[in-house]
């Protein structure tokens, strides 16, 4: 059986790279491919595994590059010649799920229907790139449908994600979790009394409102990220603010295992930035919405459960204070050991037995 993995890029290191590195460890026969590989910018797995990358690949070298390619992009993943495959594996939220299967059969693990055209507002905000898409919104949103067509089997990443994915695209689907490295993250060395939070720097992950907390909470934040509203967002920063930029995995979790808890501020389809803190004992203080609200256990809840994190309501500088507040005042109501034993249902074993079983079954 010859089977081949898509990804949308490899201009960032985040959780969609790491399932795709996931699934390219498990199909270590796969062919991989990507629209473009920057090495200094992603995961260093992938230089030495090795991925296939298309005519795109000298231009798309950063998430903003590929944002402003992201139409033609499609029509070059249509255009990649797969037809020597049996089952395709695309690993995706914009542009890997429009290529074509013409003689296998396409299993899609989508993180969410494509967002800048589903979700516009929320993506791209006021910008005037926002404003220009709009005129083409029906016309994207006609070939994001027909791409969405040709899928075979979709896999949804959470309920949001599966909620979404019948509400766009009109498509069943089935849930599995993306997975947490339990190996990669683990509690170590000594807890400082900082705050961390890791995103990417973008307008749809409104970091802005957690600044403007800290800012006024004055207590010690550490930012770990790049995108293209770093240079704003460092000019808003006090001096308790620390921009830490791209990490390797290694200093990534050790900034997790060393926080007194991670922020997280987006509102999302999954919470994989939490389960990684949880695995490095540290709780997490986030907006308790959506993915977030699937994976965490809040503290106070009615169900009695040991909890992993402290829910805010709200997606302002005001209500993340007062959850701040409220774990600064929760004391010993969380604890490492527990929060690691939280994070261990997530673990990458069983993620990988499961795809491979599933692959399996269609190829």
């Amino acid at each position: 059986m010859r089977i081949a993995i898509l990804h949308d890029h490899l201009c960032g290191i985040g959780g969609a790279e790491r399932v795709f590195q996931y699934f390219c460890e498990e199909f270590a026969e796969a062919d991989a491919y990507v629209l473009s590989h920057n090495r200094r910018r992603t995961l260093p797995y992938f230089a030495r595994r090795g991925v296939r990358t298309t005519v795109l690949n000298p231009f798309v070298r950063t998430m903003e590059a590929y944002r402003w390619a992201f139409v033609p992009a499609t029509y070059v993943w249509e255009s990649l010649d797969l037809s020597a495959y049996d089952v395709v594996l695309t690993s995706s939220a914009h542009g890997a799920k429009y290529a074509r299967v013409p003689n296998g059969v396409h299993i899609c693990y989508c993180y969410f229907p494509t967002r800048a055209i589903w979700n516009r507002a929320e993506y791209f905000g006021t910008s005037l790139k926002g404003r220009a898409l709009d005129i083409a919104l029906p016309y994207l949103r006609r070939r994001d449908l027909a791409a969405a067509s040709r899928i075979d089997r979709f896999i949804a990443i959470s309920r949001i994600s599966q909620q979404a994915i019948a509400k766009y695209y009109a498509r069943d689907s089935e849930i599995m979790f993306p997975p947490v490295d339990l190996d990669r993250f683990h509690p170590r060395g000594t807890r400082g009394d900082h705050y961390l939070l890791v995103s990417r720097l973008e307008t749809w992950k409104r970091v802005d409102y957690a600044i403007e907390a800290f800012n006024r909470l004055r207590l010690p934040l550490r930012v770990v990220g790049t995108g293209q509203l770093e240079q704003r967002l460092r000019a808003m920063a006090g001096p308790n603010i620390t921009f830490l930029g791209a990490l390797d995995d290694d200093a990534l979790a050790r900034e997790y295992a060393q926080a007194r808890a991670l922020i997280f501020t987006p509102r999302l389809e999954y919470g994989l930035t939490p389960l990684e803190a949880a695995a490095s004992g540290t709780p997490v203080i986030g907006f308790g919405k959506d993915g977030f609200a699937e994976v965490m256990v809040p503290l106070g809840g009615a169900d009695g459960r040991t909890p992993t994190a402290v829910f805010f309501d709200e997606q302002t500088a005001d209500s993340l204070m007062a959850a701040v507040e409220r774990f600064e005042n929760a004391g010993a109501e969380f604890d490492s050991a527990s929060l690691r034993a939280h994070a261990v249902a997530w673990g990458v074993p069983a993620f990988k037995r499961r795809i491979r079983e599933l692959v399996e079954s269609v190829g």
